[in-house]
């Protein structure tokens, strides 16, 4: 089942399916950790959606930074770079 919160055709079978015994052992951790901060973002995104903001930066600003940063997480990712 596709995740809203992995990259487009990407499911965490795929995700399980990269980390080989080869692998450095700090992608784990490290795409672990932008999978939280993605959901974390998400979260606050859905909440301030909701609300109506005026002023310098208004509610689709915000949103739209929101939805920027889900983004480069999920290229993050998708493609990890050494810490």
């Amino acid at each position: 089942m596709q995740s809203a919160y992995l990259p487009a055709g990407c499911t965490q079978a795929d995700i399980d399916a990269r980390f080989a015994p080869d692998e450095p052992a700090w992608l784990a951790r490290y795409t672990a950790q932008l999978g939280r901060q993605l959901e974390r973002i998400a979260a606050m995104r859905a909440e301030l959606a909701t609300t109506r903001f005026d002023g310098a930066y208004d509610s689709t600003d915000i949103v739209g930074y929101l939805d920027d940063e889900m983004q480069t997480l999920r290229q993050h990712m998708a493609q990890p770079l050494p810490e």
